[in-house]
This record gives structure tokens, sequence and C-alpha cells, in this order.
């Protein structure tokens, strides 16, 4: 007579990653996130480091040296989504969804596995692109000697470099969220970028009121708050470091409930 084992949850989060590091997208994924975060940071510095003598003094008084060394990182965002957005819907398309149920029947262990993989990667990603951005940016405006620079040890430096890890995070949770509801890959990223651009979008229609009290709560504005090392507090939709975390946190938890309840309502297929 043999016994059944069930497996329990560092099995599943084993299988979870072995599936996602095994797709050759995923790798495709991430190295085109590493090209569109460093890369055009690193462009967009050599550029800003040429052009900065000319500028009228009142945008050199502005300047913002960790925002210009880290531009690229918001089109590495849409990358990372992508990537949160394939970690589960690919399972629906190709019906390899049926046979992860089949080993782990608990849907609520199968989708926290998969949030534990996504959100760390997208977190360690993060992490990692902003802060060569930020080396490599610096160096580049260092070599003007009018050009103004950051040390990485600043507080403002260090919650930024960190406040991209956490917005990866978000941001590729959401994306797998929004997939376990639509199960669509397509859908998933549609909406997930719709929500990054929605605030620079509507944000010059709409009146300050709004952009105070309805756009400023929307996932992107709040993120910023942490990933940006400027913070500008007359800014319409300004929060703060906690209250925007606490925004973007409320956001995340609440697409991963409504993911998990159409996850065990709904069959496999």
């Amino acid at each position: 007579m043999t016994t059944a084992i069930t497996p329990g949850l560092g099995n599943t989060l084993a299988a979870e990653w072995t599936k996602l590091r095994s797709v050759r997208s995923t790798w495709v994924i991430v190295i085109a996130a590493f090209v569109v975060s460093v890369g055009f940071s690193v462009l967009f510095s050599f550029v800003t480091e040429q052009a900065y003598p000319s500028l009228p003094a009142e945008q050199r008084s502005s300047f913002d040296p960790a925002g210009t060394s880290m531009v690229g990182m918001n089109l590495g965002l849409i990358t990372i989504a992508v990537l949160g957005a394939l970690a589960t819907s690919a399972e629906y398309s190709t019906g390899m969804i049926r046979l992860t149920l089949s080993v782990t029947p608990s849907r609520g262990r199968v989708l926290a596995a998969k949030a534990i993989v996504a959100g760390l990667l997208g977190f360690v990603l993060g992490t990692v692109f902003a802060a060569l951005a930020f080396l490599i940016g610096q160096a580049i405006l260092g070599i003007g000697p009018a050009v103004p620079t950051l040390a990485i040890g600043r507080p403002e430096v260090l919650r930024s470099l960190l406040g991209w890890g956490v917005e990866m995070a978000a941001f590729s949770l959401l994306a797998l969220s929004f997939a376990v509801m639509m199960r669509s890959a397509a859908g998933a990223i549609a909406t997930t970028i719709g929500l990054i651009f929605v605030p620079a979008i509507l944000g010059a229609f709409l009146p300050v009121w709004a952009q105070r009290h309805v756009l400023a709560y929307f996932p992107a504005a709040a993120a910023e708050q942490l990933s940006t090392a400027r913070l500008e507090p007359d800014s319409a939709t300004y929060l703060g470091p906690v209250t925007g975390a606490g925004t973007l946190v409320t956001w995340v938890a609440v697409a991963m409930v409504v993911a998990f309840s159409l996850k065990g309502k709904r069959d496999s297929g």
C-alpha cells in the first residue's frame, strides 16, 4: 500500500520557479528589460551630459541627477509586467494548468507560489537594474564638470533604488492577478500598461482636485512616491512615501484577493 504525498508550499515554489526559468521567453523578457532599463538610461545620461551646458538656468536649477540616470526604468516596468502576466497565463493557453492542479489541488497554494516567485523576481530585477542604471548614469554625468551628481549612499537614492524593486514587484503581481481574472495575457498586459500610463496621460486634462483626490491613488502615481529620489510636495499627486507604499500595497492586495476568489470558483479549463 502506498501513501500519497501532498506537496507543501516549498515544493510548489520550487515547481513554479522551475516552470518560469525553463521557458525561453522568460529570459528573452529579462534581457529586454535589462536593455531598455539600463541601456536607455545610459544613452539618456550621455545625451544629457552633452546638452547640460546649453540648458536654460531654470532647467539646470531643477535638474534631477537620479531621475535622469534611471529614466529607462519606466520602459523596463512594462516588460516586467509582461513577465508577471505570462507567469500564469501561459498555463491556461497550453492547458498546463490542469496538470498543475492535479499535482497541487490547493489553488490558493498554487497562486501564492506563483505570486511569491513573480514578485521576488520583479523586486530583484528592479533593484539590480536601477542600481546599474544609477551607477553608470552618474559616472557619465560626472564627465561634465558642471553637471550635478549624487552618491549612491544618500538616503533618497537608496529609497529610490529599493522603490524601483518594490514598483516592479507590485506591477508584476498586478499583471499576474489580471491574468488569473481574465485568463488572457493580452488583456492582463493591456490593463496593467493602462494603469501605468493613466496618470501621465490624464494628468494634463484633469482639474487639480481630481489629480489630488483620484489620480494620486492610482498605482503608478503611488509607486512614484517610492521610486522617485526627488519628491515634489507641491505636486497635485504627491502622497509621500508612507502613504504611497500603503496605497500600492492595497492595490496589490485587492487584486490578489479577487484573483484568488475567481481561481477558487472556476474550473481549470
